[in-house]
């Protein structure tokens, strides 16, 4: 339907309209079609959710998948992911959110579908509504007023029910509070890291304790497939001497596009972050903060101090730098004010789906055609690794003529006068070092049997014929082929063990009352001390997140652990050395998004727990078989 939509947008007028009408059948498509039939993927309390809407839907989520990687989804990733179920589960969803709204009596009038119409700016001439515009573009697009007036319906309908549950959600001043200090109160931390390799010395097995880890983790010591290779490896040969001038000149003509550098920008970025859909006081309110944050940096504020202290971004950590882009690379909105100042300025405020922004624009690199003479070396490179890449194809296809006519890749081999190479037994994880670099033939050979010959095996530049001399099956080695492995990891195994042990023991006796000077001393230990960091700065601490997060845990009233905590095969003994309350400006500054996350949280969890609610009294039947 949205394809169809495209094609009958013959005018500016409609071209101008398409998109709400895409948002209309966004909504209201899950209404259309099924009775239970063949064209029905589900049934809702005995409303179908029909087989087009979920192929418009599902066609819509993979081509957003796709984008994001880059125009290619690996079938192993696409099963994994598990689209189609996605898809099912939001219709189901919106249906249950519809038909829930309709219980509640929340009404979507007439005249609220007539208002929500004349709002829209696509139908109006002049400011004003245009009735005739409005039949133009529906005609056009081949949609009744009253379908398109029912999808608005439709759309009226969910928004109300999810105000309507959202509205119920409150966050209290304690809340915030405590959010607050959860994040930036601060503590200091005394600890000894004690390293399993400081535990290696000294260490002896017995012969008993080898043979029990082996026999205990046989499976770790399993080995790979593995195979033994003669083959012959043809590579280009690269000397430039059939490299003319006129040939470098035609592909630069052929190619001037790969030679064309578009502008470049370079630009930082504070955002106050701002849902779409939030009330109208709420917006107002961050707009005003970005308001004054727009004061400060056109008064002379250092761009960068703002970023690091108002940004909600992640670009934050680094004073809002946005990187080097290109036109079509970023946010229209943002992309639009960066082309739009020189070196130095500062935009005005920015909307976009995020919320507020103010750009500083850093650098300019303009557009350039790279010169045949700069181009000249890649273009000579690239003409010759194709020229290569030919040759060694013809010259690999006519010594496997010759293999096949002899009999034999040796046989073949001497008759063309080049040389054999041969590997030894190896695993697919381990390849020889001489074909470590061709992923491609160690792949190709695997996928042999003993004593079979290769096709012509394509290898990046290069080209292969392989022969598998020999091919030996996964096995478990006995001991004495594993010694030196299974040795070592008992080893690994007791050191940590040792470490956990004496780890332990200095927490006990820390816990009895002991001092971690005293205790640290007794066990040739050294105690360091962290910086100061809270949860919102982890980083600052130098320590193991798990590690910093017992830590943050700590309080005067509760300086010690309940236990130990490892990271890296080191374990950890930490007591607290001071605690901080967080800034009270800084809780000034972030009581406002504070807020604002505590009660996005509180409203999604509302919805799903609504949601959750809906799904379990709900009568739904899949049709088999319809996806």
């Amino acid at each position: 339907m949205l394809a169809l939509l495209r094609r009958k947008a013959r005018s500016p007028l409609i071209q101008a309209a398409v998109v709400i009408i895409i948002l209309v059948f966004i909504f209201w498509l899950p209404q259309m079609g099924g009775d239970g039939g063949p064209g029905t993927v589900a049934l809702v309390n005995d409303e179908p959710i029909s087989s087009r809407e979920f192929q418009r839907r599902y066609d819509d989520l993979l081509t957003q998948y796709r984008d994001q990687l880059g125009g290619v989804i690996p079938p192993e990733l696409l099963e994994a992911l598990g689209l189609k179920q996605q898809v099912v589960n939001q219709l189901i969803q919106e249906k249950l959110l519809l038909q829930s709204a309709r219980k509640t009596g929340l009404p979507a009038t007439g005249a609220e579908v007539q208002r929500a119409i004349q709002e829209m700016g696509e139908f109006s001439e002049n400011g004003v509504f245009s009735l005739d515009i409005y039949r133009q573009i529906l005609t056009g697009a081949r949609l009744s007023v009253a379908e398109f007036e029912e999808g608005i319906r439709v759309d009226l309908l969910r928004r109300k029910i999810i105000d309507h549950l959202v509205g119920f959600a409150q966050v209290s001043e304690a809340e915030v509070r405590e959010r607050f200090q959860r994040e930036h109160d601060r503590v200091r931390l005394n600890y000894v890291r004690l390293a399993a390799a400081d535990f290696l010395a000294g260490l002896s097995l017995d012969e008993e304790e080898l043979a029990a880890h082996y026999e205990a983790n046989r499976e770790r010591y399993r080995r790979e497939p593995r195979l033994a290779l003669d083959y012959l490896l043809f590579s280009p040969e690269r000397d430039g001497s059939g490299i003319g001038e006129e040939e470098i000149a035609a592909y630069y003509e052929a190619n001037r596009e790969r030679f064309d550098f578009p502008e470049q920008r370079r630009a930082r970025h504070i955002l106050i972050r701002s849902a779409e859909n939030a009330p109208a006081e709420e917006r107002e309110a961050q707009r005003r903060q970005m308001e004054e944050v727009l004061t400060l940096a056109r008064q002379g504020a250092d761009f960068v101090e703002l970023a690091l202290l108002y940004s909600e971004d992640a670009s934050a950590a680094d004073g809002g730098d946005l990187g080097y882009f290109r036109r079509g690379e970023m946010l229209e909105p943002i992309e639009e004010a960066a082309f739009a100042l020189n070196p130095g300025e500062i935009s005005g405020i920015i909307e976009s789906r995020f919320g507020f922004h103010i750009l500083q624009l850093d650098e300019v690199q303009p557009a350039r055609q790279v010169s045949l003479t700069e181009a000249r070396a890649e273009i000579v490179d690239r003409l010759l690794r194709e020229q290569g890449r030919q040759d060694s194809f013809v010259r690999a296809g006519e010594i496997y003529e010759l293999i096949l006519t002899e009999g034999s890749l040796q046989r073949g081999a001497e008759a063309a006068g080049v040389s054999l190479s041969s590997t030894g037994l190896f695993a697919r994880s381990q390849p020889p070092a001489q074909l470590a670099r061709y992923p491609e033939v160690v792949q190709a050979a695997f996928n042999l049997e003993e004593g079979e010959l290769s096709s012509i095996v394509a290898a990046g530049d290069s080209y292969a014929v392989l022969y598998v001399r020999e091919k030996e099956a996964p096995r478990v080695p006995p001991l004495e082929e594993v010694r030196e492995r299974v040795e070592a990891d008992l080893r690994q195994v007791r050191a940590r063990e040792a470490a956990r042990r004496t780890a332990e023991e200095m927490l006990a006796a820390l816990h009895e009352g002991d001092d971690l000077a005293t205790v640290a001393a007794a066990h040739g230990q050294t105690v360091r001390e962290s910086g100061w960091f809270a949860r919102a700065t982890m980083a600052a601490a130098d320590l193991p997140s798990a590690v910093a997060e017992a830590g943050l845990a700590l309080s005067p009233g509760r300086p010690l652990p309940d236990r130990v905590e490892s990271a890296a095969e080191s374990y950890y003994v930490i007591s607290l050395a001071g605690s901080q309350p967080g800034d009270e400006a800084l809780f000034e500054r972030w009581a406002g998004p504070l807020r604002q996350d505590l009660l996005r949280d509180k409203q999604e969890a509302l919805i799903d727990t609504w949601i959750n609610h809906l799904v379990h009294q709900a009568d739904i039947r899949l049709t088999p078989g319809a996806i």
